[in-house]
C-alpha cells in the first residue's frame, strides 16, 4: 500500500441515515453493500467489560505494530488476538454464504485479513463462540475446498500456519491469535471458496477459512471478517479501491458498509488525510488536538493515530494523552470524582442529564488536511450511573481512535 492512500472523514448528524450519490458511470464499476450491527443491540454498553477488551487489543495490536511493515512477506503480520465480549461494544457484519444463502454474522474487524467462519455440525460443540449458527458447507451447491496451489493457502503457508493434506488436495490451517505462549485462542479447519452475498450482490469465489474448531473469545457472531490492508481481507478480494462505514450511535440500527464505486463521496464536507505507508494499520498523522481554547499534542509517524472498528475507547500515547487529559479536566465544570477502569477524567452526571460544551470543552483532532470536531457523545459517555467520564485513556504504546469517536461520522479508506 503505498502513501497515496487516505482516510476520508465526513461530519455529519445524519449522514449515518444517507446514501452518497453515485457517480455517473457507477454501473460499469464494482460496489457492494453491506451492513454492521452493534452486538449490544438495545442494552448499553458495559464499560468495565469495554475496558477491559479495549485494553487487550491495544495490547496486541500494539505487539503486532513493533515488529511489522506492510509490505512484509511475514503475514504473522495480519493476526491480532481478539477477546470480544457481546456487551463490549463491539460490531458484527451481517451477511450471507453459500447457494442457497445462509445468513450469518461475524465480527467486522479493520485490524485483521483473514475471512473464517465456524462450518459444519461438528462446530456446535467443538467451536467457539458457542450458541451462533455455523456455515454448513453441504447445504450449498457452490462451496469448495481449496487446493494447496491457492494464493490464499500459499500466504498461509509462508507463515507456517497451514499445510498441505491429501495430495494436495486440502489446504489446512491454525491461525493463532493468542499474545506469547497463549494458545487458548485460535482457528482451525481448512480452507474453501464460496459466493458470499452482500445486501442485494452475491460475490462468487471469495476465499475463506472453513472453522472446525476454535477456541477464544470472538462474541456472539459466527467467525471474523477481516477489513484490513492485506491480500487476505474482503477488501482486497472483492477488488475494491474504497471502503466506508458509519457507526450509528442508536445500537437497535443498522451501520451502512459500502465497498468500491458505492464508497464515492464529495462535496464541501469531504475531507481526507493520508494513510501512513509505515504500518498495516489504517493510520494517519494525527498533528494537534484542540479541547476548548488549549491546543495539544498529537501522534506524528511512523506509528500515527489507528483507525479501529474493533477498539471500543481511545487511547493516545504519550505526551498526547496528559496534555490533553489536563486540558479537559481544566475546562471542565462538573464535580470530579474517582478514577474507574482506566477513565482517569471522571464527573458526576449533570443534574438535569445533558451533556453539552456548556459544562465540558470542545474537542477537535487535527490531522494532515482534515479536522474531525467530535460531538459531546463521542468522547463524554455514561460509564456507570450517574458518572461519565471523558472516553479517553492512556496508552503506553500505540494510539488509537476506537468506534465511540468514530459513531455518526463517515469513515472511508
Amino acid at each position: 500500500m503505498t502513501a497515496h492512500h487516505r482516510l476520508v472523514i465526513l461530519a455529519s448528524f445524519v449522514i449515518c441515515i444517507l446514501l452518497p450519490a453515485l457517480p455517473a458511470d457507477a454501473e460499469s464499476l464494482p460496489g457492494f453493500r453491506g451492513t454492521m450491527i452493534r452486538r449490544t443491540g438495545t442494552t448499553a454498553i458495559n464499560f468495565t467489560q469495554a475496558a477491559r477488551d479495549s485494553y487487550r487489543r491495544l495490547s496486541s495490536l500494539a505487539s503486532r505494530s513493533s515488529t511489522s511493515h506492510l509490505n512484509s512477506s511475514d503475514n504473522n503480520t495480519q493476526r491480532i488476538p481478539l477477546r470480544m465480549d457481546d456487551s463490549g461494544g463491539a460490531y458484527d457484519m451481517e451477511f450471507s454464504m453459500g447457494t442457497p444463502p445462509q445468513k450469518l454474522t461475524a465480527l467486522a474487524d479493520t485490524g485483521s485479513d483473514l475471512i473464517w467462519a465456524k462450518c459444519g455440525g461438528a462446530c456446535t460443540t467443538s467451536c467457539e463462540p458457542q450458541g451462533s449458527p455455523s456455515y454448513l458447507p453441504n447445504a450449498s451447491s457452490t462451496f469448495a475446498k481449496l487446493p494447496c496451489s491457492d494464493r490464499l493457502c500459499s500466504l498461509l503457508r509462508s507463515d507456517s500456519v497451514a499445510w498441505c493434506a491429501a495430495a494436495g488436495a486440502e489446504c489446512d490451517y491454525r491461525y493463532s491469535y493468542g499474545l506469547g505462549d497463549d494458545d487458548h485462542h485460535y482457528t482451525q479447519g481448512f480452507l474453501a471458496r464460496e459466493t458470499f452475498t452482500l445486501g442485494a450482490d452475491a460475490v462468487p469465489s471469495v476465499r475463506f477459512g472453513c472453522t472446525t474448531a476454535s477456541e477464544g473469545g470472538y462474541g456472539s457472531g459466527s467467525g471474523l471478517v477481516g477489513l484490513g490492508r492485506g491480500p487476505l481481507s474482503l477488501v482486497s478480494q472483492l477488488n475494491a479501491s474504497t471502503f466506508m462505514y458509519c457507526l450509528t450511535s442508536d445500537a437497535s440500527k443498522a451501520s451502512p458498509l459500502l465497498f468500491g464505486s458505492l464508497a464515492s463521496l464529495t462535496g464541501a464536507q469531504v475531507q481526507s488525510t493520508g494513510l501512513l505507508a509505515s504500518t498495516t494499520f489504517y493510520a494517519v498523522n494525527l498533528r494537534s488536538i484542540s479541547i476548548g481554547s488549549a491546543t495539544t499534542p498529537g501522534v506524528g509517524e511512523p506509528e500515527g493515530v489507528v483507525f479501529d472498528s474493533g477498539t471500543t475507547l481511545t487511547y493516545l500515547a504519550e505526551p498526547a494523552y496528559s496534555e490533553a487529559k489536563a486540558a479537559f479536566l481544566s475546562q471542565t465544570s462538573l464535580d470530579q470524582v474517582e478514577d474507574t477502569d482506566g477513565f482517569e477524567a471522571c464527573f458526576q452526571k449533570p443534574a438535569n442529564g445533558r451533556l453539552s460544551n456548556a459544562a465540558v470543552p470542545t474537542m477537535v483532532l487535527h490531522f494532515d488536511g482534515a479536522d474531525m470536531a467530535l460531538p459531546v457523545a463521542n468522547y463524554v459517555v455514561e460509564v456507570e450511573d450517574g458518572v461519565v467520564c471523558w472516553i479517553v485513556q492512556r496508552s503506553p504504546s500505540l494510539s488509537i481512535i476506537g468506534n465511540i469517536m468514530q459513531s455518526i461520522t463517515v469513515v472511508g479508506f
